[in-house]
């Protein structure tokens, strides 16, 4: 939430903040949503973060950034060599 707080996302959303999502791009174009609700403690059990090392590495094979969420049980919606992260919300 640290990185989205810096976004202009409250790190305790609520009310009008539900109708937010995150749309997740890599370098290669691909794209994942996730809704303001699927990424925030308070209000899901998996998490969601952007990794820069595993097991204290630096990742070798998936770009310097990845976005990782552990509540998918298959990482479809992973986002390898992270690019851009953008807040919308639903009109």
């Amino acid at each position: 939430m640290e990185l989205l707080t810096r976004l202009g996302v409250p790190d305790k959303p609520h009310g009008k903040y539900l109708r937010f999502y995150l749309v997740v791009e890599g370098a290669d174009g691909f794209k994942a949503v996730y809704s303001l609700a699927e990424v925030n403690p308070m209000t899901h059990d998996g998490t969601v973060i952007v990794a820069d090392t595993l097991d204290g590495k630096a990742l070798q094979t998936t770009g310097p950034l990845q976005l990782v969420a552990s509540g998918d049980k298959h990482p479809a919606r992973w986002v390898r060599n992270l690019s851009a992260i953008r807040v919308l919300a639903l009109e």
